[in-house]
């Protein structure tokens, strides 16, 4: 039981290292919500974390009162509070519903859509623009879209 919680400590820190000690994500911007998630599975899948043990992992890179919500739906690590998810992807789909406002994600994906480049605006700020936008709604469109705009 030692073992297993040093090797989850330093697991816990492995992912830190690589998700950035300032990334965390209190639930503010909602649209950020893509954002806080792409990255943390991307630092999950950069040091092997598996879905069991990210589930739980999940809510140390959160900040209040975003991580009191989690702890909150999340089951007893000891067994007890059933909780209202069960599953790393249950957990996920929570985060999302509770705060990916759709008309603010839909408003930055039609900004996103309708963006052009302006007359005085070099390509380099509109790509930056465009950019930022892609950010913004999640990295919704993938590098090809970029490029293609």
């Amino acid at each position: 039981m030692r073992e297993h919680a040093h090797t989850m400590g330093r697991l816990k820190k492995d992912v830190m290292h690589s998700f950035g000690h300032r990334s965390e994500w209190n639930g503010d911007p909602p649209h950020k919500v893509f954002q806080f998630l792409r990255k943390f599975c991307k630092a999950r899948d950069v040091n092997d974390v598996s879905e069991g043990e990210d589930f739980y992992m999940l809510q140390d890179f959160t900040l209040e009162p975003l991580r009191s919500d989690v702890m909150a739906v999340m089951p007893a690590r000891r067994g007890g509070n059933s909780g209202e998810v069960s599953s790393y992807l249950e957990l996920v789909n929570w985060i999302i519903r509770m705060h990916a406002d759709e008309s603010t994600v839909a408003g930055l994906v039609e900004q996103f859509h309708q963006a052009r480049q302006e007359e005085k605006e070099d390509e380099m700020s509109y790509a930056e623009r465009l950019r930022v936008l892609n950010t913004s709604c999640g990295f919704l469109h993938s590098t090809g879209a970029l490029k293609g705009r």
